[in-house]
């Protein structure tokens, strides 16, 4: 299989999980960066499923590896997470980043796990 068609299915993965980003982002309005955090624990929770469901990554064929780990990759975003907390911090208290951080970390971390166990 050619690195071009292994990278164009990484490229189209992340595509269409910056897409449904963007779309989820449009679609929940919040003072609080709740579409982000929602987005995070999603994209946590839809790996874990993909690869309880799939198995180990590492034996999964690459042109279907680069796909699942592109939309993952392209769908969530730790940038704009990091953007946000430091945001909060900036504009509320120190409290609220770090509660921002403490429950996205967590949450995301019991999705990924959830999704796991569910397909195991």
């Amino acid at each position: 299989m050619s690195d071009l068609y292994l990278h164009a299915a990484f490229a189209l993965g992340g595509g269409l999980g910056a897409v449904a980003r963007h779309m989820l982002n449009r679609m929940i309005t919040h003072e609080l960066p709740l579409s982000t955090l929602i987005v995070n624990v999603a994209g946590c929770l839809l790996l874990g499923l993909w690869i309880g469901y799939l198995g180990d990554p590492q034996v999964l064929p690459d042109e279907e590896r680069r796909l699942v780990f592109g939309f993952c990759g392209g769908f969530t975003t730790f940038s704009s997470f990091a953007y946000q907390s430091l945001q909060l911090h900036r504009e509320r208290t120190i409290f609220m980043a770090a509660g921002n951080i403490l429950l996205s970390v967590g949450l995301c971390w019991i999705a990924f796990w959830l999704g796991l166990r569910a397909m195991l």
